[in-house]
């Protein structure tokens, strides 16, 4: 996402504030280094006695000063009301559909495709880039699949007898085909012979460069549950303030969603609950988080059972919750794209994993590393609209994976699978809340009680169990 919540004016405005001209180059670079940039990082004493930022001083920081000074963030959110009209809708997959089709039209495979409404004039093999609107199969079992762009639609059939019979199509992603085109009675159909998709381009390996930089992800604490591991958080706490060459290495944790367990999530939650009061829960996530060294820095992102609004993309936490928390506490809105030691660090709650579970044959939550895969490889977090994950109809489609990350960190279902997708190394965070009576129902056990750390400066991932 290049970049996923930048805003130019604004961060103009945050110079101009200070007395700072900036370059314009400086801020092109600013934009396209990626919306985790410290901004603040920026007013170097040399930029504040020069009035003026370089394009050289900030690629400057970039190598040099990016993580140094991680807790002085400076978040850009986007301004998103809730709207319901018909060209909210439309602008929202729009956005989407131009920003995978950019994408997909890089393969050389779609070199020369055609707009659907030219494509059906074209005689044999045509190439056609579109949003899926419907998936169904023929009566004759081969899948049918309506494609459409900005001006036009059309049928492609994957044959049954096919090998890109067996693809995955969803509602609502953005696919190339390659096939022919058939002029019979009715419209023109396409005969599809090759799927191609967004996907996450094949990555060299980087060479380690520099001494171990961890950044630690944690995900569904649930504070104020009674089911919260209170003795295994603090075990982890412990930890982190010990001695040890691990933790002296450790810079950055996330916090990536349901950092507290609400109420009213749920009918009867309030049973279920140590703390009844949201906000009583947050003090008591602040006090422990207040025990991290304050040379750590802390990045909270909320989740379904956070007090924001549910509907994604969700906004930073508010005022009276932040002033809450140490000054090494950084709020992020979730989705939210960081940028660590150069690495592009990608952070999603992940509610998308619950229909991602549902619409892949054989997949589950003890196997969701298969389905994380899935949204690498469409290249959008929450490639179906309209399931069980709320999405606001803004004018941008945020959830498109524009830029590929070098780690990708979920959580939400209370698992924990590690993987490497084409050089991108994910993992769905493990949860610090013992099995609920909804997941014994589900048949579900959760993997609780891990941290998950990745060595920014190399290829390297550490696991630490700290469940009782």
């Amino acid at each position: 996402m290049d970049p996923l919540y930048g805003d130019r004016g604004r961060i103009l405005e945050y110079f101009h504030s200070h007395g700072i001209l900036v370059d314009p180059k400086a801020l092109d670079r600013i934009l396209k280094s990626n919306t985790g940039l410290l901004v603040e990082s920026m007013l170097s004493e040399s930029v504040r006695s020069n009035g003026y930022l370089s394009e050289s001083e900030v690629i400057s920081i970039l190598r040099n000063g990016s993580g140094v000074t991680q807790k002085r963030y400076e978040v850009y959110a986007p301004d998103i009301r809730v709207r319901s009209s018909v060209d909210d809708f439309r602008n929202y997959f729009l956005s989407r559909y131009s920003k995978l089709k950019k994408i997909i039209s890089l393969s050389s495979a779609m070199r020369g495709s055609f707009p659907i409404k030219s494509a059906k004039k074209v005689q044999g093999e045509v190439k056609i880039i579109g949003m899926v609107s419907d998936v169904n199969i023929t009566l004759n079992g081969h899948k049918r699949v309506v494609l459409e762009d900005h001006e036009d639609q059309i049928t492609v059939i994957l044959m049954k007898d096919r090998g890109v019979a067996r693809e995955l199509i969803l509602n609502d992603e953005v696919i190339g085909v390659v096939g022919s085109v058939s002029h019979g009675k009715g419209d023109p159909v396409v005969f599809a012979n090759e799927i191609i998709r967004p996907d996450i381009p094949n990555r060299f390996i980087d060479n380690p460069v520099g001494e171990p930089a961890y950044v630690a992800s944690l995900s569904d604490i649930h504070v104020g549950s009674k089911t919260f591991r209170k003795q295994d958080f603090r075990r982890m706490i412990n930890w982190i303030k010990s001695s040890g060459e691990e933790a002296e290495t450790l810079k950055y944790i996330i916090l990536s969603g349901d950092v507290v367990d609400g109420i009213g999530v749920y009918p009867g939650q309030e049973d279920d609950l140590e703390v009844l009061n949201p906000m009583e829960q947050y003090l008591k996530l602040a006090e422990y988080v207040s025990e991290i060294p304050d040379d750590i820095t802390v990045f909270l992102m909320p989740g379904n059972h956070d007090i924001v609004r549910l509907a994604e993309p969700q906004p930073v936490f508010p005022e009276k919750i932040r002033k809450e928390f140490p000054s090494n506490t950084v709020l992020l809105p979730n989705p939210y794209n960081l940028l660590l030691e150069d690495r592009n660090v990608l952070v999603y709650h992940g509610m998308s994993l619950n229909d991602m579970v549902e619409l892949i044959p054989g997949m589950n939550f003890d196997t969701i590393g298969g389905a994380i895969e899935e949204l690498l490889k469409r290249r959008h977090l929450a490639p179906r609209y309209g399931g069980k994950t709320p999405l606001i109809p803004a004018s941008e489609d945020f959830h498109v994976i524009e830029k590929v990350p070098d780690i990708f960190i979920t959580g939400h279902v209370h698992s924990h699978a590690l993987g490497n997708y084409k050089g991108v190394r994910y993992v769905n965070s493990s949860t610090w809340q013992s099995q609920t009576e909804y997941q014994k129902m589900m048949n579900f056990s959760p993997k609780p009680s891990i941290m998950t750390l990745f060595d920014l400066h190399s290829r390297s991932v550490v696991t630490k169990s700290f469940e009782s």
